[in-house]
């Protein structure tokens, strides 16, 4: 069964791993060098080319997998050109935070070594990438993906917390730099709710959260545009839960809560109404990336949902930790002071304050005279073991023809799913365990305007949206560091963040669900992603009695169509499953070796870096 964390949100968690390496916007949408306007080759090298300034589609956007998509959707194959244009020590696959890493403790230990990094987006980190907007002159900054330095006191391994150290980062910084006290006390807003009119039959938005267990819950629950049945059923699930599993002995109660859906708890044990239960249904999505159809009554008391805490069974204890360890832009400055160490001409400074509005020059990324390049915009598309070591193929972006290098030793640490495909001497076991990481689909999305004054009307900083295309919609997290301001007032420009889980609510298993929502996903093109997301903000606006074109001034939509790693769901994985698919997925194929967070189903930054420890141990040791 899983573990509950402080707050998940996609970030955090691993196991510990043994190791030896221990160390000591513009207002326009930037076109320039777009996919579309220019070489690979010319944006490679143009200094002009910066990547988190870009607007519009981000993240997985037109073009990102196309090469990718010709082996997994149109059953595609490929073979090595024959002749390697370049040798190097170390191949990375996926410049992500734990491809960068990998290729960061390979360096410590081979200071001389030549290493290449390549991955299919058009900026490095992964999912840990970086938006930025300038508004009236103003910069904005805020994270496309990867958002924060989670529970790091409780979850975090040695290894996680030697390569903090080692970077420079004191996370006990956020402490000063977050400023815990700014919506909740100095603009006094709150948590609240956005009722839809598609959904329940107008806009609405409560200022307030209800909490289990919370006697507050009763006249927040009053509030809302629901009808009276429905109210007074989520006072009582909220206030006074009956004990539903009346009759069962001890083991029949944990079996229960473990077997069963909290979706299906709710509707036939608690006998929720349905438009109480329309209101509890995404309670879980923006937590874990899928509906409360797939979580357990188990996970549900864990998390602190209610309705089910006189149920006889025992809550899982954990640490509790602030959810404060933020960057602006989240963990892209993680990914950013990764890159800057191993390729120091990329950009100035040596600090986790000065990463913050350091500028990045990524025509130095690729430069011949590096030790470590980094190649966006490529797409590898083959690994195969040969005499010499590994011999890579690639597919640049924006046509041409396939490139080949060749290194001693190679590090996989992209999707999984493809490393299924583009390792044909992998073994059809591994194979299959690879092809069992199918990710949360999903979007971040960003809105630049020029002030927070609907917010401020409304009383609240951030909403949980049942029943919507986007589930959370945020004031971004107010940080300030590095000579970054984070907007204090109302009135000055701010960032709303957006997140939109694409998962189907059908589906007999997870899997299933995000697969689903992933066709989905991809059927939408930015046009109607954009309409979808500023449609349900305008709504919200006009309940406060605001326009939002009025103050809008930028948009970007991190799409992330193979959004954060599988995870154990506990209704359909077992630990012994998870356990053996995980340990086949990491295993070397002769000189290729296994990194990623994908490789133990634990999508956090310290998943990912444990399990570059890992690999890098492994390529070490030959």
């Amino acid at each position: 069964m899983k573990r509950k964390i402080s707050r998940r949100t996609f970030l955090g968690g691993s196991a510990a791993v043994t190791s030896t390496l221990m160390l000591g916007g513009c207002e326009k949408i930037y076109r320039i060098f777009s996919p579309e306007s220019a070489s690979t080759a010319g944006r490679a090298v143009n200094a002009a080319y910066y990547p988190p300034a870009l607007l519009g589609l981000r993240g997985d956007s037109e073009g990102v997998q196309t090469a990718a998509h010709s082996m997994a959707l149109q059953g595609k194959t490929y073979t090595l050109p024959g002749k390697a244009d370049e040798q190097y020590d170390l191949v990375v696959v996926g410049a992500g935070l734990s491809g960068l890493t990998a290729a960061y403790l390979y360096q410590k230990q081979r200071p001389e070594a030549k290493i290449l990094l390549i991955d299919n987006h058009d900026d490095f980190g992964g999912h840990a990438q970086r938006n930025e907007f300038t508004v009236d002159g103003r910069l904005l900054i805020s994270y496309a993906g990867s958002e924060s330095i989670d529970s790091p006191k409780s979850e975090y391994s040695e290894e996680s917390l030697a390569l903090l150290k080692d970077l420079g980062i004191d996370y006990t910084k956020f402490e000063t730099y977050f400023h815990q006290d700014l919506y909740e006390k100095t603009r006094q807003l709150k948590e609240g709710v956005f009722f839809g009119k598609d959904a329940f039959g107008k806009d609405a938005v409560v200022a307030g959260l209800p909490e289990a267990g919370e006697e507050s819950a009763a006249e927040i629950i009053a509030k809302f545009p629901l009808t009276d049945a429905d109210k007074q059923a989520l006072t009582l699930l909220y206030t006074d839960p009956a004990d539903y599993f009346k009759g069962k002995n001890k083991r029949q109660r944990t079996e229960a809560a473990e077997e069963t859906s909290y979706y299906d708890f709710l509707k036939n044990y608690a006998k929720l109404p349905e438009g109480a239960l329309k209101y509890l249904k995404n309670l879980s999505s923006e937590y874990w990336g899928h509906a409360i159809n797939a979580i357990s009554v188990q996970e549900a008391l864990d998390d602190g949902y209610p309705g089910v805490q006189n149920l006889g069974l025992e809550e899982d204890s954990h640490e509790e930790e602030p959810y404060i360890y933020h960057f602006p832009d989240g963990n892209a400055s993680i990914a950013r002071m990764l890159v800057r160490k191993m390729i120091p001409a990329v950009a100035a400074g040596n600090t986790m304050e000065d990463i913050v509005l350091a500028k990045f020059d990524y025509s130095k990324l690729d430069a011949p005279e590096n030790k470590v390049r980094l190649r966006l915009n490529s797409t590898a598309l083959l690994l195969e073991n040969n005499n010499d070591g590994v011999a890579v193929a690639y597919m640049p972006h924006g046509g041409g023809s396939l490139k080949q290098v060749q290194a001693k030793q190679a590090v996989f640490a992209g999707h999984s799913a493809l490393a299924a495909r583009v390792i044909p001497q992998m073994p059809e076991a591994q194979k299959n365990a690879a092809q069992t990481n199918v990710k949360v689909p999903m979007i971040y999305g960003k809105v630049a305007v020029k002030n927070s004054q609907a917010f401020q009307k409304l009383g609240v900083h951030s909403l949980y949206a049942p029943d919507a295309p986007y589930c959370l919609i945020k004031l971004d997290y107010p940080v300030s560091m590095g000579g970054y301001q984070f907007p204090q007032t109302a009135d000055e420009p701010m960032i709303i963040h957006m997140v939109k889980i694409a998962t189907d609510f059908a589906g007999k298993t997870a899997r299933e669900m995000y697969k689903a929502g992933r066709r989905h996903l991809a059927a939408q093109n930015y046009e109607a992603l954009e309409k979808e997301m500023l449609d349900q903000l305008r709504s919200i606006y006009a309940v406060a009695g605001e326009k939002l074109d009025d103050v809008l001034v930028a948009v970007t939509l991190n799409r992330w169509a193979h959004g954060y790693s599988y995870e154990q769901v506990g209704l359909y994985d077992s630990d012994s499953s998870a356990e053996k698919a995980t340990e086949t997925m990491q295993k070397r194929v002769g000189n290729i070796f296994i990194a990623g967070s994908d490789a133990a189903w634990m999508p956090y930054v310290h998943g990912a870096v444990d399990q570059a420890y890992r690999a890098v141990n492994e390529v070490l040791k030959g």
